[in-house]
């Protein structure tokens, strides 16, 4: 997998390097919302005024909620925003964000973008981590809420109801537990043939 993770902290950059290398995985990391940014764009080819993948593209974007900008001015930019931009260039990029406030993170995101992400919410190990990102079951259960999302059509309310994402959110934590906890047992019981 290629993968982008957009976070500040070192200490949790240096972990996700450690983690993704002994996993082979190709990554980059960007600090700060501008470098993010570049990093996607780069990671993409512009043709006749479109951006389309190509094989460096990235198989998934790792956000944190609240990021720096370069931009004194903008002080720390909302994650919301990279991910905003980042679905204009490519409408279906895999996004998970890894937040303290995963419920804050989703439910904005999905109200805002009419798009559902995966959230970790942190702190989480190593193997939460990995087992999350090179499994794409709640990748495809998410496209499925977002392709829905994006057909809802109310004139009388264009927003999403809260309470319905806070279902949705609940729903999606539920499959995530559900899957890491499947892959516990796959992994006991191979543990258990050597």
């Amino acid at each position: 997998m290629n993968i982008l993770i957009i976070e500040d902290d070192d200490d949790i950059c240096q972990l996700y390097s450690i983690w993704l290398e002994e996993n082979r995985h190709d990554y980059t990391i960007a600090k700060n919302y501008e470098d993010g940014i570049q990093e996607y764009e780069k990671s993409i080819q512009k043709t006749n005024d479109e951006y389309e993948p190509y094989n460096g593209s990235f198989d998934l974007v790792v956000l944190d909620y609240d990021l720096p900008s370069k931009n004194v001015a903008a002080a720390h930019q909302n994650g919301l925003l990279i991910a905003k931009e980042i679905l204009e260039l490519k409408n279906d990029q895999r996004i998970m964000f890894a937040s303290a406030w995963p419920k804050k993170a989703f439910v904005e995101y999905v109200s805002t973008l009419k798009s559902v992400p995966e959230v970790l919410p942190k702190p989480f190990e190593k193997e939460e981590f990995i087992s999350l990102a090179e499994k794409i079951n709640l990748y495809d259960i998410a496209k499925k809420f977002t392709k829905e999302l994006r057909e809802m059509k109310n004139p009388n309310s264009p927003s999403v109801d809260i309470k319905s994402l806070e279902s949705l959110f609940k729903l999606m934590n539920n499959a995530r537990r559900e899957f890491l906890q499947k892959g516990d047992e796959i992994k006991d019981e191979y543990d258990s043939m050597e």
